[in-house]
Parts: C-alpha cells; sequence; structure tokens
C-alpha cells in the first residue's frame, strides 16, 4: 500500500505541476499601433497674400559734392550738396514661417507671375533718392 500511495501521491505532484504550467498564460506580445501623421501635400504654388514679405534695406554712404560756379568779378558761387549713392543693392523675398518650429522658408513658387524678388530699388553706384542742398 505504501507504495501505491507514492505512486498516486508522484502522480498527483506530477499532475499538479503540468497542469500548473497550462494555467499560467503566457505573456502575449503588445503591439503598439504606429502613430500616422498626416501631412498635407505642398501648395504646388503660394499665394503672396499667404506669405510673409521680407525686405533687406539698401546700404548707402553719404557723399558731399561741392561744386564752384566763376562768377566774376564777384566771387565764385559754391554750393555744397549731400547725395546718398547705394553701395549694395536692397533685396525683396517672401517666407512662409511653420507654426510649429517657428522657421522660416524662403518661397520661389509664386501663382502669380507679376511678384517682384531679388534685388529691388537703385542699383550699386545710383543716388538714393533726391540729393540735398548745404
Amino acid at each position: 500500500m505504501r507504495s501505491s500511495l507514492k505512486g498516486l501521491s508522484a502522480i498527483i505532484f506530477t499532475a499538479a505541476t503540468l497542469s500548473a504550467c497550462a494555467v499560467i498564460p503566457e505573456e502575449e506580445p503588445v503591439v503598439e499601433t504606429p502613430i500616422v501623421v498626416e501631412v498635407p501635400p505642398a501648395p504646388t504654388c503660394y499665394e503672396v497674400s499667404a506669405l510673409q514679405r521680407v525686405e533687406i534695406p539698401a546700404e548707402t554712404k553719404t557723399v558731399v559734392a561741392i561744386s564752384q560756379i566763376e562768377n566774376p568779378p564777384y566771387d565764385p558761387i559754391e554750393q555744397r550738396t549731400e547725395q546718398e549713392i547705394v553701395i549694395k543693392q536692397a533685396e525683396v523675398f517672401y517666407v512662409i514661417m511653420d507654426p510649429e518650429t517657428g522657421n522660416q522658408t524662403e518661397v520661389t513658387n509664386f501663382c502669380s507671375d507679376n511678384v517682384e524678388v531679388g534685388p529691388v530699388g537703385p542699383a550699386p553706384g545710383e543716388l538714393m533718392g533726391g540729393s540735398t542742398s548745404g
């Protein structure tokens, strides 16, 4: 009877061990759904009204011109004129601002053909505006 009791307890222990293994569920791998960010397609052209205009002003220097007119028998007539001469021409371009990062990107594809970009105004060496007499 002792051996059958040992055999019976061995069978029960084996059954309990095997059933315990079967009861514990295996962890299923967690499948995370990827985050999909839909970015609207970039427009093929931009309206100028939706862009920010950036103007880099012209660099100028002021020079003084002195002209002298002979006026005999009196003293010569001297005239001093200050003139502003363009050293570097002004430039204009348009940008679109990224609302998330604040970065600006220059835009060159406009929906309208009559958008003025690039160097504008008087060219280098030309006078800026009118001259002033002193």
